[in-house]
């Protein structure tokens, strides 16, 4: 994986998302890692997409379809240095 650019994308929802049942996200291709998360966003993805025109794709065109998601953040992380 190293040198592989990864977006992240961090994901705002309302009481109506499915926590608890994650296995939805075996439906999306793109997600490789997701965890639940603190603070000021509820879920964090690492999805592996090639162009940023791919990641907006996801995000809107999926992620976003979904009445229960809020807000979105994205980002593009590229690995340095795993022990």
């Amino acid at each position: 994986m190293s040198g592989k650019w990864m977006a992240q994308v961090w994901v705002k929802w309302n009481n109506e998302a499915p926590k608890g049942d994650w296995k939805w996200l075996g439906d999306w291709s793109e997600v490789k890692w997701a965890g639940s998360t603190m603070g000021d966003w509820d879920m964090e993805l690492w999805v592996d997409v090639s162009s940023p025109e791919q990641l907006e794709a996801f995000v809107h065109d999926k992620l976003r379809s979904k009445n229960w998601v809020v807000d979105t953040k994205s980002t593009w992380t590229k690995e340095v240095w795993a022990a």
